[in-house]
C-alpha cells in the first residue's frame, strides 16, 4: 500500500503506474482526485484493470464518512440531486469566530495556529481548497468536472491571491496575516448585515446535478438552513435525493486538524484490509 501524504502532483503523476503494478494508493491530498481530468481517467482505469484500490476518503472531511456515503446511495440506486454543506474546516472557523470584537485576520490566526489551515493559507481563503473537495465529489456523481468549472467566490483580493511571499512558512503566513488587515472591514460590514437580518455568514457549496452547476461562495444563512449551527471546525454536507426527499441525509462532525486527518487515513487503510481479507477467505 502506498500511502501518499505529499499533496504533489509530481507523486499524482506514478499512481496509475503503482496501481498498475498491484500497489493499492491512498491519497488524503486531493492532487489526484481532483486533478487533471486525463490523469485521473487514466488512475480510474489502472484500478478497474488491476483488480486494486485506490481510496481517498479523508481528502474530503478528513475522518467524515463523505465519499463512503455518497457512493453506497449510488451503489444501491438512489438518485442523487443536489449535494450543499461547508467542506472547509478553515471557513467554517473563521466565519463561526468573527464578529466585533475578533476582526476576520484574528480569526484566520486563530485558525493557523489551531493547524485547521492548510500549509499555504491562500488556498483555503482563495475557494480553491473548497472547490478541489467539489470536484471529488462531482467526480464520484459521473460529473465531467475540473477545478475550472467550478464557479468560486475568492475572500481574497488579486493583489493578495497574486502577490509572491518570500520567506519561512511563519514568516509568509505573518505577511499573508497583516495584508488580510485590509478585509476587516468590510467583512465586518457585511458580517453585520447578515446578523441584522438574523443570518449568519458561512462559505458554503453547491452540487447540483441536473443543471451541472458547482459553486463555492460566501452567503447568508438562516435558522432553517443547515449550516445555521454549524460550530467552530465542523464541515457539513446535505445529501437531497430521490429518497430523501422530505429531509436531507446529512453527514456532519469535526473535520479540521492533522489527528482527524490521520484517522481519515487509518480508516482507509482498514478498509481495505477488510477488503483484502474478505478476497482470502
Amino acid at each position: 500500500v502506498v500511502i501518499d501524504c505529499t499533496n504533489d502532483d509530481s507523486v499524482a503523476d506514478y499512481y496509475a503506474q503503482w496501481l498498475n503494478s498491484g500497489a493499492n494508493v491512498i491519497s488524503p491530498g486531493r492532487r489526484a482526485s481532483a486533478g487533471p481530468m486525463e490523469r485521473y481517467n487514466e488512475i480510474r482505469e489502472a484500478v478497474r484493470s488491476n483488480s486494486v484500490e485506490w481510496q481517498y476518503e479523508s481528502s474530503v472531511g478528513s475522518a467524515l464518512p463523505i465519499v463512503s456515503t455518497l457512493r453506497d446511495l449510488l451503489q444501491t440506486g438512489d438518485d442523487v440531486q443536489l449535494l450543499r454543506g461547508c467542506l472547509s474546516g478553515t471557513m467554517a472557523y473563521v466565519f463561526h469566530t468573527m464578529d466585533e470584537s475578533t476582526p476576520f485576520s484574528e480569526a484566520v490566526r486563530q485558525a493557523v495556529e489551531n493547524d485547521f489551515a492548510e500549509n499555504n493559507i491562500r488556498e483555503d481563503l482563495s475557494g480553491v481548497d473548497a472547490a478541489r473537495k467539489v470536484v471529488v465529489l462531482a467526480r464520484e456523481l459521473g460529473m465531467n468536472v475540473s477545478v475550472e468549472d467550478v464557479v468560486v467566490e475568492p475572500l481574497l483580493p488579486d493583489e493578495i491571491r497574486n502577490k509572491e511571499y518570500t520567506g519561512t512558512k511563519d514568516e509568509v503566513n505573518a505577511a499573508i496575516l497583516e495584508d488580510l488587515k485590509s478585509l476587516d472591514e468590510p467583512l465586518l460590514k457585511r458580517w453585520k448585515e447578515e446578523r441584522d437580518n438574523g443570518r449568519r455568514l458561512r462559505y458554503k457549496f453547491y452540487i447540483d446535478v441536473a443543471t451541472g452547476i458547482c459553486q463555492c461562495k460566501l452567503e447568508g444563512v438562516d435558522n432553517t438552513d443547515t449550516l445555521f449551527r454549524l460550530r467552530d471546525n465542523e464541515n457539513l454536507i446535505a445529501f437531497e435525493t430521490s429518497r430523501y426527499t422530505t429531509s436531507p441525509l446529512i453527514v456532519k462532525g469535526a473535520a479540521a486538524g492533522p489527528e482527524l486527518a490521520a484517522a481519515g487515513m487509518f480508516a482507509d487503510l482498514l478498509r481495505m484490509g477488510r477488503g483484502f481479507i474478505g478476497s482470502q477467505s
